[in-house]
């Protein structure tokens, strides 16, 4: 069996973001094992319960993050694959989905060693950063949507 790049050649100019996405995916499976065995292994948390610590607990900051990527996860992947349907070039597309993956990844290395401030240290510039890299492929998929 052909793979869709192959029977879509127009898809192959997306590869490292399809690279870049299984990354990501990658590093959100490991963050789910982690908060997994982590998070939960002094007992201080309760699985399916709201988090009681605070960010000088490192396991509060282990499910945090993973919670985090979740949340952010989809989205990423929403306007991916829309700007992909809505025809941005690929060079844009790769760049964006490339640095907001290792921006997610640098977030998770600041979240969990819990460098900085709580507030508008690392944690929250690589944060933003990253959800910028994602504004930025909304708009120009829904500037070539709309042009």
């Amino acid at each position: 069996m052909d793979s869709m790049m192959d029977s879509l050649p127009l898809l192959t100019p997306y590869t490292p973001t399809f690279v870049w996405l299984l990354v990501l995916c990658l590093t959100v499976l490991i963050q789910g094992f982690l908060a997994g065995v982590l998070g939960f292994a002094n007992g201080e948390e309760v699985p399916g319960l709201p988090l009681k610590g605070t960010h000088a607990n490192t396991n509060f900051r282990i499910l945090r993050t993973y919670h985090n990527s979740t949340e952010n996860f989809s989205v990423l992947i929403a306007t991916t694959i829309l700007a992909i349907f809505a025809g941005v070039s690929p060079l844009l597309i790769n760049w964006l989905v490339g640095l907001h993956v290792v921006l997610r990844i640098a977030y998770w290395a600041v979240y969990y060693s819990g460098v900085g401030k709580v507030a508008g240290g690392p944690r929250t510039m690589t944060y933003v950063a990253a959800f910028l890299m994602n504004v930025i492929l909304a708009g120009l998929a829904g500037y070539a949507m709309l042009t």
